[in-house]
């Protein structure tokens, strides 16, 4: 008798399962308004070594692909091009961080777009270019949402947690954690420009506000003190579990700004490109989540895509990136992978 109630109990808990998880996603299948989008064009890679990120921005409009798509799944979507800020002179000096200069000007010029859009109550999502970038996007959403409790999931395989002290590089894009939530008095001019960034009083914000996601560095442990998940946790807890930890994180927040470092994706077209990270399949979860439990409940601000390199991509596979990311973001804004527009 008690062997055929543990049989029971454990049918049930799998009824149980398999109902909540039904009703999940058939949450995707019922009409919900689309979204007003604007689409900010920012193709600049000065934060990084090689400008190649540049190239990003304009990969994803090509041939409108990304606008037919959104509009497919019922957004309304608005491009934004970029003024002539140049000509820029390439900076490369000993002890400074590189093309400081143009990395302030294109980010003044990315806060007031974004600070535009959500006065519209449109979600921008910035098209860039490199990880510096951030910083324009998150100055413009802290000064448009002020007293809103503002927040950030990070899609990245790294923390950009660089700083002068400890820099190979000199790059901005990998000192934009440490620029928004160092707490301490700084001594280099360079990373004190980036701090007060639009004479924001730093820390702009605090780690607690960060949670990163697919990172794969062996170091993480020893260097930050906020959320994040390995892509070895990735693989433990399951990418579902992780993306709605995250979530969770912010629970009692007002908006959650996203963050997609294209190298958390596992491809070859990236700045920093590494083995193992998020697959497809992981990819499109992460998003289906991300439209289930913010986008639908109102807390989605923004979306940067940072750090897309199309020429670093092999002959055979040209576009895989660009399909990647454009299949993420439609994910979010409602669309099913099995029924992409795109494919059929």
């Amino acid at each position: 008798m008690p062997k055929q109630s543990r049989k029971i109990d454990c049918f049930t808990a799998f009824t149980m399962t398999v109902t909540r998880d039904k009703t999940t996603a058939q949450q995707r299948f019922q009409d919900f308004p689309g979204s007003s989008i604007d689409l900010i064009a920012a193709p600049w890679g000065f934060g990084g070594t090689d400008n190649l990120a540049q190239e990003g921005a304009h990969a994803l409009l090509a041939d409108q692909e990304l606008v037919k798509q959104l509009e497919a799944v019922g957004s309304k979507v608005q491009e934004i091009h970029p003024p002539s800020l140049g000509p820029f002179e390439i900076q490369e000096e000993a002890d400074r961080v590189r093309n400081i200069e143009a990395v302030l000007t294109v980010n003044n010029w990315l806060a007031d777009e974004v600070k535009v859009s959500l006065k519209k109550e449109h979600i921008p999502i910035v098209l860039g270019g490199d990880g510096s970038l951030c910083l324009g996007t998150i100055a413009g959403s802290l000064e448009h949402w002020q007293n809103k409790k503002f927040g950030v999931i990070w899609l990245s395989n790294h923390l950009c947690n660089s700083s002068p002290r400890v820099t190979k590089s000199w790059n901005a894009n990998r000192m934009v954690l440490t620029a928004l939530t160092f707490d301490t008095k700084a001594k280099h001019d360079d990373f004190i420009a980036l701090m007060n960034f639009r004479d924001h009083q730093a820390p702009m914000m605090n780690k607690a506000d960060f949670v990163h996601i697919g990172i794969n560095h062996k170091s993480a442990r020893d260097n930050v003190n906020h959320k994040f998940f390995t892509m070895e946790e990735v693989d433990e807890l399951g990418v579902r579990s992780v993306i709605n930890q995250a979530i969770e994180h912010f629970a009692d927040y007002d908006k959650v700004h996203l963050i997609l470092d294209v190298n958390a994706f596992d491809l070859g077209a990236v700045s920093n490109y590494s083995l193992g990270q998020l697959n497809y399949r992981e990819a499109m979860t992460i998003a289906r989540e991300l439209d289930l439990n913010l986008r639908r409940q109102g807390k989605l601000s923004s979306i940067d895509v940072v750090e897309h390199c199309p020429s670093r991509e092999a002959w055979d596979k040209k576009g895989e990136a660009a399909e990647w990311v454009m299949d993420f973001l439609t994910n979010i804004f409602g669309e099913n992978i099995f029924n992409a527009a795109r494919k059929y």
